[in-house]
């Protein structure tokens, strides 16, 4: 048996979910009840994906997890698992509105986003890469691996 309590579901698809999964743990226990002030000033985006959408997100990490914990009850290196049959009861749903900023910025006319957890200060996102800094990390420490090895072979 598993409980499971405020699994998250993202409610929009604007926002890059690979990031916002990202952001998580989310401190759900002081959720506040909703007042229009905690939006003011602020540009929120509505529900974009139906309940039932969300539900079937839901459910699959539920299932995730369900998956892990019969490996883990069944033990060893190699499980072979052909059917897994999962009953859930006591299913409810809430609307939640968490504090995710999103930004963007322009960097050699490529455009990187990020988002931006509003409890935690985590940060996840898009960033560019420098090609001759990664090659000349990877020159530097081939040298340097080299130098260790043939001066410690001596």
């Amino acid at each position: 048996q598993r409980f499971f309590d405020d699994v998250l579901g993202l409610a929009s698809k604007s926002l890059p979910k690979k990031n916002t999964d990202a952001l998580e743990p989310w401190d759900l226990s002081a959720l506040e009840p909703y007042q229009p002030q905690y939006l003011a000033g602020f540009r929120a985006e509505a529900y974009a994906v139906e309940l039932a959408d969300g539900y079937s997100e839901a459910n699959a990490r539920m299932r995730r997890v369900i998956e892990r914990d019969v490996r883990f009850d069944i033990g060893g290196d190699r499980q072979r698992i052909e059917h897994i049959d999962s009953n859930f009861s006591d299913i409810t749903f809430k609307h939640v509105l968490l504090p995710v900023w999103l930004a963007a910025y322009k960097y050699r006319g490529k455009t990187y986003r990020f988002v931006v957890n509003g409890q935690s200060g985590r940060v996840q996102g898009e960033r560019p890469y420098s090609a001759w800094k990664i090659a000349t990390a990877v020159i530097l420490a081939l040298i340097l691996g080299g130098a260790v090895a043939y001066f410690g072979s001596r």
